[in-house]
């Protein structure tokens, strides 16, 4: 009966064995990735146009004009996101429905001078 005993750690640690050797084989070996395609220089030369068209776009001056010190957190968050750092700073933005929306939630700190 002792044999038994002694006979089935053995085939027990054989088994981790070869598990481990399975797991460090198929760690080892990697899948190759297939290489990036390299876009077409004339597919550069498209672009360039579309990039000069955002430069055309309407921009706005906001000046802030009281200070963020009593104001909820989330509105001294917003002053930072529209690039504004106290009293009499000026941050020119692109005019979007976003930074609308925050110059909104702080238009009792800021005026929109263009």
């Amino acid at each position: 009966m002792s044999e038994k005993k002694a006979d089935k750690p053995s085939r027990a640690a054989a088994d981790v064995d070869a598990l481990l050797t399975e797991v460090t084989s198929a760690a080892k070996v990697k899948p190759a990735r297939a290489p990036r395609p390299q876009p077409a220089p004339e597919a550069a030369a498209e672009k360039a146009p579309e990039a000069a068209a955002p430069a055309a776009r309407k921009t706005i001056l906001v000046r802030q004009v009281k200070s963020g010190i009593c104001t909820p957190e989330d509105h001294k968050r917003t002053l930072k996101g529209l690039g504004l750092s106290g009293p009499r700073s000026e941050s020119t933005l692109v005019d979007s429905p976003s930074v609308r929306g925050q110059i909104r939630k702080v238009r009792h700190l800021v005026t929109v001078v263009e």
